[in-house]
């Protein structure tokens, strides 16, 4: 029996790796820091992932990280960190929570506040190719009074390609999605292209506004440390 347990716990790396690279970070201690600038050249804000963790719960992992956003000045927005995490099925496809990401940044802001939540997690498979298309997903958090949505449809790869950020150069799947969001100081309507590397995630996110029928760029944000 010891044998086997052996066995199967030196299969499993390799098992994951056939299954394909995940489009998210997997060990605790890694920092992605990104910045977002405006179409005129601004900078919005800078944001931090910060990987804590790493478990296996069940066939799946679930990979926990805090998120903290920067204004210009450095000071912590939206009531400081907000713990979230991701999970990373066997086959190597990312699942993450909207409505529980949502949920963390809200508490931070309205801590004392009853929550409800309901959600549909947006799924990366790990293995993507261009045509491509992902399911829709949705959140929805009642935070007090307030309700904050969001729904992220029309999801397609677009193509691959090599890009070349402050952090590094990566090689990406691009994807293009739609996003709206009504709450909490987000009324967004916006067509998005992420580009995501494997073992790491997004290092890139432009967001459009649809203008007289022609998508003008409203900002961009891109992995600056890692």
């Amino acid at each position: 029996m010891k044998r086997i347990l052996l066995l199967m716990l030196l299969l499993l790396p390799a098992l994951w790796a056939r299954a394909g690279e995940p489009f998210t970070p997997t060990k605790a201690g890694t920092t992605l820091v990104f910045e977002r600038t405006k179409a005129n050249g601004r900078v919005e804000y800078t944001s931090t992932m910060q990987y804590t963790g790493v478990r296996r719960e069940g066939g799946k992992l679930i990979v926990e990280y805090t998120f903290t956003i920067h204004g210009p000045g450095g000071n912590e927005l939206y009531g400081g960190a907000a713990p979230m995490s991701t999970t990373v099925t066997a086959d190597g496809t990312t699942e993450q929570d909207l409505g529980a990401s949502l949920k963390a940044v809200l508490h931070n802001m309205f801590p004392g506040a009853a929550q409800e939540v309901e959600t549909v997690p947006a799924r990366l498979p790990a293995n993507l190719k261009p045509g491509d298309r992902l399911p829709d997903a949705h959140a929805r958090v009642k935070t007090g009074v307030l309700t904050h949505t969001m729904d992220i449809t029309e999801r397609e790869v677009l193509r691959t390609e090599r890009i070349t950020v402050p952090a590094g150069t990566f090689d990406c799947v691009v994807l293009r999605e739609h996003k709206i969001e009504h709450g909490v100081g987000r009324e967004r309507d916006n067509i998005c292209e992420n580009w995501y590397a494997p073992g790491i995630g997004p290092v890139r996110h432009d967001s459009y506004r649809l203008v007289n029928g022609v998508l003008k760029l409203n900002a961009r944000e891109v992995l600056k440390k890692y």
